[in-house]
């Protein structure tokens, strides 16, 4: 018999719900499935004193309250779901979801989440059955594994050791879209993809996931900066021996690497004017004919293409080689920095938390505070994911000596000083001496800090406007310095 601890999770039913949990704990133990906790999805108090008098064992009950108002509803049902069940399900080990209790609503959302991989890796559904004929319960493992890439982007997020991801339910427009966009541009085979978006917002992340998974391809990355045009050459091309000096053996390159799957240029604003000339050639057709240095044989890879940069579009435009930037800008697609997605901030402290606290001693899951919901709703996290990074690298080492709460205020305080002397230094005016300052010159300086500071507070450019009653594009032209 199974000995490991599982837990069972289900609804109440209302017609016989202390009848169907205990059928369905005999039976699973009837199938070696040992139930040491159950869960048990109620609407109500009254609901959950129902099983109170009936003896359960060393089975341990708990309760979740989710109330609906319309159990059919599976918007509803979804939603609660995800706010009120799954943050309590992390932990769990072993978790066994009947899915058969409750309305057909319920039972199809338990079906929905297990496909987008909501649940802890190695999840089981059952569905139990009451026989009125020979009036016995029996039940049967559901045999419903779609293979989902969510599902398997949730697996890589939830890995013991991986890093975190952004979740596959976003709740901002802003990015629930560009992930959306992200995904269909992917399934388009042999089009090159570029994935445009300021530092820290996660680029290469999504890319040896979420695109290498939709593409079912292995994705082989080349970082551009930092590399001359020989390093580079060579290390795309290959080369034969001989080739240059220091070419001592024979070498394939990225190219041939890259057969069969995804090349993945990063930072590809860095790459050398001289090499993007060389792709022009080798993306000029599917069959992608290149040569290695120093050789006079022709070779064709077949790999997909993808591009991602921290420039904006009009930037790379002026950058790159013409044709080289028609070549890969085909489908280009956004993320958007964290300070327009301020719905998932919470959800992305909560993933980054995951990933830095490697220590067993330090709680798992991530502190949180009116000072932390402040600071999402306002800073613009100019670094996006690093500036997350970073201060739940700093909580950690406070939480050394500090309660979780009193370090997670030191390390607010520690970021924000952080980012004042990176403002500061950026800064072009100040009120010093005002003595030889003209009145035209005091205006501009006062919009500046005017624009300045309400950026800070309010974290972006439209809610500033709507706060002062300001439109943003005046707000922005005070920032420049603009009269």
């Amino acid at each position: 018999m199974t000995t490991n601890n599982n837990t069972l999770l289900c609804w109440h039913s209302k017609r016989a719900g202390v009848e169907v949990l205990v059928e369905a704990i005999k039976c699973l133990k009837n199938r070696r499935v040992l139930i040491n906790r159950a869960i048990v999805l109620v609407q109500t108090d009254t609901d959950s004193s129902l099983y109170l008098n009936h003896e359960f064992g060393d089975i341990g009950l708990r309760f979740i309250t989710a109330s609906l108002e319309n159990p059919a509803n599976h918007n509803e049902i979804y939603q609660r779901l995800e706010t009120s069940v799954l943050p309590e399900l992390k932990d769990v080990a072993n978790l066994h979801i009947n899915v058969s209790p409750g309305t057909p609503a319920m039972h199809a959302v338990w079906l929905i989440l297990h496909a987008r991989g909501h649940f802890p890796s190695g999840t089981k559904l059952w569905s139990s059955q009451f026989n009125p004929d020979t009036k016995r319960t029996s039940i049967s493992s559901v045999d419903f594994n779609v293979n989902t890439y969510l599902a398997e982007i949730s697996a890589i997020s939830n890995s013991e050791g991986s890093y975190a991801l952004y979740g596959v339910d976003p709740k901002s427009a802003a990015r629930r879209e560009a992930l959306a966009t992200l995904k269909e541009f992917a399934q388009v085979p042999k089009a090159p993809l570029l994935v445009l978006g300021e530092r820290g917002t996660g680029k290469t992340r999504l890319i040896e996931s979420v695109v290498g998974i939709v593409k079912q391809k292995k994705v082989v990355t080349l970082a551009c900066g930092g590399l001359d045009s020989q390093v580079v050459d060579s290390m795309l091309f290959g080369h034969v021996k001989g080739a240059f000096t220091g070419a001592e053996t024979q070498r394939s390159g990225l190219l041939r690497e890259a057969e069969g799957k995804v090349l993945f240029l990063d930072e590809i604003q860095d790459l050398p004017t001289s090499v993007q000339r060389k792709l022009v050639r080798v993306l000029q057709d599917n069959h992608h004919y290149y040569r290695s240095v120093g050789s006079d044989k022709e070779e064709t890879s077949d790999f997909e293409l993808v591009c991602a940069s921290n420039k904006t579009i009009k930037e790379l435009a002026t950058t790159l080689d013409a044709d080289f930037f028609d070549r890969i800008s085909m489908l280009t697609i956004t993320i958007p920095p964290l300070r327009i997605c301020r719905e998932d901030l919470l959800d992305d402290w909560q993933k980054i938390w995951g990933e830095v606290n490697v220590n067993p001693s330090l709680p798992k899951h991530a502190p949180t505070s009116r000072q932390l919901n402040k600071l999402l709703e306002s800073s613009s996290l100019a670094g996006n994911l690093r500036d997350l990074k970073k201060l739940a690298f700093i909580t950690c080492a406070y939480m050394n000596s500090y309660s979780p709460t009193e370090a997670l205020s030191k390390a607010i305080c520690s970021l924000q000083a952080f980012d004042d002397i990176e403002e500061n230094e950026g800064t072009k005016f100040s009120f010093g001496d005002l003595s030889n300052t003209t009145k035209d010159e005091l205006d501009k300086l006062f919009k500046y800090e005017l624009a300045r500071a309400a950026k800070r507070q309010f974290g972006t450019w439209s809610n500033a406007g709507k706060n002062l009653q300001v439109d943003q594009k005046t707000l922005q032209k005070y920032m420049k310095n603009d009269s």
